[in-house]
């Protein structure tokens, strides 16, 4: 209390003292912002992957029916040749685009091996050789949907693989169409290896085509 010039008595006020922190809450909080971020991170990788993989079975629909289109018509073999280049061009980036985004999606579905961490962690330098030395994770397993769409890819190139081979038994004279089959024929053995690699031929034994 502090007595004013007037005699009156001044009341003061005491500082309100807050308690400090829990020095556990205030460690723990880079940690859940750092988990918060990194599950946003795997969010935007899940949609975007699942999107390229939705648009790569829409492109082998399309390109499915661009097979069934040309079984109508007799073409030139000199046309024919061009087309169904661009065509094995086409389902090769449709494929990469399908094997990517079941990669990516596989490796958000593996078990994290983050350890949490502990009143001492190890030096991060010691983590980085771990991490380093830790055996690969095992690759994930075909559903059964992505086993029939890999499926698809297979029979779609093999029936593009038919279709080179009889233009090149056509037209064996010429030097243009001859180059324009070996590039389909590459772009097709790319497509089966590509889909062969997810699993291995097991992987298809139960789909029929």
């Amino acid at each position: 209390m502090i007595i004013g010039s007037n005699k009156a008595p001044v009341q003061t006020t005491a500082a309100v003292q807050r308690p400090a922190p829990d020095r556990a809450t205030v460690e723990a909080r880079p940690q859940i912002a750092a988990t918060d971020a990194l599950a946003k991170l795997d969010n935007f990788v899940q949609s975007a992957a699942q999107s390229r993989k939705a648009l790569a079975e829409e492109r082998l629909a399309h390109l499915q029916e661009q097979m069934n289109t040309l079984a109508l018509f007799n073409m030139a073999p000199g046309f024919l040749a061009g087309h169904t280049a661009r065509m094995a061009k086409e389902l090769e980036s449709a494929a990469n685009g399908f094997v990517t985004a079941f990669k990516a999606l596989a490796e958000l579905e593996q078990p994290s091996s983050a350890q949490p961490a502990s009143d001492n962690p190890l030096p991060t330098a010691y983590l980085d050789v771990l991490a380093d030395q830790a055996p690969a994770p095992v690759a994930a397993r075909l559903t059964p949907e992505d086993a029939e769409t890999a499926a698809s890819f297979m029979s779609t190139a093999h029936q593009l693989r038919s279709v080179v081979e009889t233009i090149a038994n056509e037209a064996r004279d010429s030097a243009s169409v001859r180059w324009v089959t070996d590039s389909a024929r590459a772009s097709t053995s790319r497509v089966s290896s590509l889909m062969s690699g997810l699993e291995g031929p097991s992987a298809f034994n139960k789909v029929f085509w």
